[in-house]
């Protein structure tokens, strides 16, 4: 009865939260500008002097500062979780959720602060979030540095018009012979693109709402402002667009992340706030290899023990097949040999982090159901290119878990269509492994893919090579057949602003008719901005207060290094065998398996220390490999001379999990 309960107080909330979706910026729905935020950050440590500290960690091009808040006792020098929110600048609830947790912190949660250190930027991108606040209202989420983006002699000067004076920049529609788009029955806003495919012959252009101001034959092409920092890190950077910068980490605002992040290698964990969300769903492993070669050379030892030549090279076809043969693993695909080559950069989760991901993201959904988000939600924006998210995990090598807090609710439908007889559902393909699907046939297969509105470019033949290949997965194979379903089911309205329109007809603008300077006669009307990406903030506290806790929960995963044991063996006279086992009672390993891949973070070393003491076997520093989570451990030993009943101390720390020290006596037998 209490799930039920939950259930239905989610239910109302969501259809009063997107009732009250209104024409407005962010002021009007309740949200803090770029200056509230940093406001309140100065606030939280003003008022938490013993806890708190803020830095500014550079100066936007608008001229805002950039603010980190730094939560921890002055005196634990223990590992540390940043969080960075609203890097993109176009999700207002991230940045409250990151003030929300700042005061969790400060408050209830101030135990926190006894073992670990928290860094929040609660806006990592003020410049392009300062539009929301703006009229008129616009999707346009960059920074305030000029950017010629047309290429033409002048800078930032065909932005967008409010031709109807409402507030708003939403779309024009024309009716012309070059159109693509159609409009959708039953509504009288949304538009969808035309199917030629299915017969269905475009009707109307669409453009921004504006003029062409340079007279350069486009409209709004070269707006003010012009980078967007949350796409300016440097895993997977686009080079040659308009919004993600010159080169990576072009930046301020994303240079002052990275900078903090690399002179602070106490950061065990990175939290994102935004549109993403990698905990609901592990980030797919299916994405195409980078770097990759016509031909490569095995390793020595693995060329010996395949019984082929070391100095012959290999296509990286022949190299998956080698690879299967050798591993079993069917599914091996390009950035997998890739990675134990250790070329190319990886594009994937690490296969031996996924465990530990999947793990974590069961607890997530069932942590959700808990709290009562049991009903059905869009699914959340993958990661950016070029985001701090994949930066975090590929590249700083450390556990990166984005949080999104809200999406729209799915619409429902008025009946469910029934499976045609003999066909399997996307939730049954779901469940099976690669090896189950293929084995079904491809008269199933075939079945599958009818009643799920693939085109017929889509064959069972396709489909089995590509599980075969690795290019494919039964679970992306299942998310993109619901994805066709729902394109077919809604009549090729983009599902967003399909859900938008289900819940609130009102965050649309009707088509008017308007006489455009230059096109004619036109109509604009359409989405108003932001309409999918802010509520009122009223209507939202309590869905993110029900969800930050378990941001606690993740910080709580973190590696645990112990000297879980040490025994002294006397050999002879003041010789003395030293054996210790060193643990990670955490749940996370350490470092990650990309991490260890990309060399980052630094390892944690173990020092034997004590007076006088000689070593003739074993070194005094060591560096240990990856220490798998829950229980992984290393043993280490060494031969030492030294006074019986001297005092010896181990060491173990690193930067990222802080230090753990036991000391023994040397005493004769063994303990």
């Amino acid at each position: 009865m209490r799930r039920s309960a939950k259930t239905v107080f989610y239910t109302i909330a969501s259809f009063c939260l997107m009732w009250s979706i209104s024409h407005a910026g962010g002021g009007e729905l309740g949200y803090l500008s770029p200056e509230q935020i940093n406001a309140e950050m100065k606030k939280i440590a003003g008022d938490n002097k013993d806890v708190a500290r803020i830095t500014t960690l550079a100066q936007t091009p608008g001229g805002r500062d950039l603010l980190m808040l730094e939560l921890g006792e002055r005196n634990v020098m223990g590992p540390a979780i940043m969080v960075v929110a609203n890097m993109e600048g176009n999700y207002p609830i991230a940045s409250e959720a990151a003030l929300q947790l700042a005061r969790n912190l400060t408050g209830e949660w101030k135990d926190e602060l006894a073992s670990r250190r928290w860094y929040i930027f609660a806006l990592g991108n003020p410049d392009g979030y300062a539009g929301f606040f703006g009229k008129p209202l616009y999707n346009k989420f960059v920074n305030d540095r000029p950017v010629n983006e047309d290429n033409d002699e002048a800078t930032d000067e065909d932005g967008p018009d409010d031709l109807n004076g409402d507030g708003y920049i939403t779309r024009m529609r024309q009716l012309h012979p070059e159109g693509k788009w159609l409009k959708i029955e039953d509504s009288p806003v949304l538009m969808k693109r035309a199917d030629n495919g299915k017969g269905e012959k475009g009707e109307y252009r669409l453009f921004p709402e504006g003029i062409d101001n340079d007279g350069d034959g486009d409209i709004n092409e070269d707006g003010p402002g012009g980078c967007n920092p949350g796409y300016n890190f440097p895993h997977d950077f686009m080079h040659y667009t308009k919004t993600d910068g010159m080169w990576a980490a072009s930046e301020v605002e994303s240079r002052a992340v990275l900078e903090f992040a690399f002179a602070h290698p106490e950061i065990a964990m990175i939290l994102t706030f935004g549109r993403s969300n990698s905990l609901k769903s592990v980030p797919e492993s299916n994405k195409k290899a980078t770097g990759v070669k016509d031909k490569y050379k095995l390793p020595k030892w693995m060329a010996r023990q395949m019984g082929v030549d070391p100095d012959e090279e290999f296509t990286m076809d022949a190299l998956i097949e080698m690879g299967k043969e050798v591993t079993g693993i069917q599914d091996l695909n390009e950035d997998m040999v890739l990675q134990f080559l250790g070329v190319g950069a990886a594009v994937n989760p690490n296969n031996k982090d996924l465990p530990y991901w999947n793990e974590i993201s069961e607890r997530y959904n069932e942590f959700m159901k808990e709290a009562g988000f049991e009903a059905e939600r869009l699914k959340p924006k993958p990661f950016p290119t070029g985001s701090v998210e994949e930066w975090g995990y590929f590249q700083y090598g450390v556990p990166t878990f984005a949080i999104d807090f809200w999406t729209l609710p799915e619409p429902k439908k008025e009946e469910e269509k029934k499976k045609e007889d003999g066909a399997l559902t996307p939730d049954e393909i779901e469940k099976m492994s690669n090896e189950e699907f293929i084995a079904l046939g491809n008269e199933k297969i075939a079945a599958f893919l009818k009643a799920s509105g693939a085109p017929s470019q889509y064959t069972a033949e396709m489909i089995v090579m590509g599980l075969q290949g690795g290019m494919m997965t039964t679970k992306k194979m299942a998310e993109m057949m619901r994805q066709m379903k729902k394109k077919e089911d809604s009549g090729g309205a983009d599902a967003t602003e399909e859900a938008l329109y289900a819940y609130n007809p009102g965050a649309f603008v009707e088509w008017q008719p308007y006489d455009h300077p230059t096109l004619g006669k036109v109509e604009i009307g359409g989405m108003i901005p932001y309409s999918t990406l802010a509520p009122p903030i009223d209507s939202v506290r309590e869905t993110i207060a029900k969800q930050l806790p378990f941001a606690r929960q993740l910080s709580q995963l973190l590696p645990e290094i112990a000297i879980d044991k040490v025994e002294i063996k006397k050999r002879s006279g003041d010789v003395w065998q030293v054996e210790a086992w060193i643990v990670n009672n955490g749940f996370l390993p350490y470092p990650t398996h990309q991490g260890q891949r990309c060399q980052r973070p630094t390892p944690i070393v173990v020092e034997l220390i004590g007076p006088s003491l000689t070593f003739l076997e074993g070194k005094a520093r060591n560096a240990l490999p990856l220490l798998d989570g829950s229980g992984g451990f290393q043993k280490l030993s060494w031969l030492i001379q030294a006074a019986e009943g001297k005092t010896i101390t181990l060491k173990a720390h690193s930067f990222s999990t802080g230090t753990v020290e036991k000391s023994v006596s040397l005493k004769g037998g063994g303990r």
